[in-house]
């Protein structure tokens, strides 16, 4: 048989079709698992922070001074994309993206210093709404611009509200909050990674600089999982917490640096270039396995 002949190849419409499905299939089976694992609520003690020093006045110091770095970045990605023309067709998106980060930053210093369970919620409540965005506009960047449509953003924002409620609802029900659905959208990003997209051309930031900043994120996640650790392990100098507020400044600030380097006049693929992209991947990846 000869391992060069050319294998019969799905039309662009269906190879975008089986791009949304597999999308749709992962995102169920993501959710399904949340709902298996049961309800996720915070830990009893709402001061379980392993650092809780005093800096400057402020009740848990480094984890609200650690914060200034991520709102500076957040800050800059809002006021670059006000002065210069960059984006693209995503430019709204961004804009949405870096401000809701200023947010999320804002209020998580104001739940640290208050050190109640609310301002911590809401806290995750807007940064949920930030990796929704940041989903968005992921896919739109490969799928095309309908990802960032007015409604899907409109969607995004809410989402992490919504969440919210369900958190309250479920403090009603099962006397604590259910932080599952919040939970699932803080780590969309990470999770959209595996996804047959990522080999797609973008007509936005380069798959090195997506995978850097998800490099960023998901350490960030995993070191403020193991904050008693990085304490311990640092002799007591620095908590966990606060080291995952400087990662994801890292993250921020690196997508805000690449966002404002684009030009806006670059030229955005159209949806069947996006399909004909998404059809080549496929079969380039059929030849490599039939090889």
């Amino acid at each position: 048989m000869n391992a060069t002949a050319t294998l019969p190849s799905m039309s662009p419409q269906l190879s975008t079709r089986c791009a949304l499905a597999l999308l749709g299939a992962m995102l169920f089976a993501s959710l399904m698992g949340l709902l298996a694992w049961g309800p996720i609520g915070y830990p009893v003690a709402v001061d379980r922070h392993a650092d809780p020093r005093a800096v400057l006045g402020l009740a848990q110091g480094w984890n609200v001074l650690s914060l200034l770095p991520l709102l500076g970045v957040s800050a800059a990605g809002v006021v670059g994309l006000q002065r210069r023309r960059a984006g693209g067709p995503r430019r709204l998106a961004w804009r949405l993206f870096f401000g809701a980060a200023m947010l999320a930053t804002a209020v998580g210093g104001f739940g640290h210093l208050a050190r109640n369970e609310s301002g911590l919620l809401l806290a995750q409540v807007v940064t949920a709404s930030v990796c929704a965005l940041l989903s968005l506009i992921y896919l739109a960047e490969r799928l095309g611009p309908r990802w960032v449509a007015p409604g899907l953003l409109a969607a995004a924002v809410a989402s992490g509200p919504l969440g919210g409620l369900a958190c309250a609802a479920s403090a009603a029900w099962l006397g604590g909050p259910d932080l599952r659905w919040l939970l699932w959208l803080e780590f969309l990003p990470v999770l959209l990674a595996p996804l047959g997209v990522w080999g797609l051309r973008s007509d936005g930031l380069r798959p090195r600089d997506w995978t850097v900043a998800l490099l960023w994120f998901a350490t960030a996640r995993v070191v403020d999982g193991a904050d008693g650790w990085v304490w311990q392990a640092s002799g007591g100098a620095i908590g966990g917490h606060a080291v995952h507020h400087l990662l994801l400044a890292g993250c921020v600030g690196w997508l805000a640096w690449r966002v404002l380097r684009q030009r806006d006049d670059a030229p955005s693929a159209s949806p069947d270039e996006i399909a004909s992209a998404l059809a080549a991947s496929q079969r380039a990846a059929s030849l490599t396995t039939s090889g």
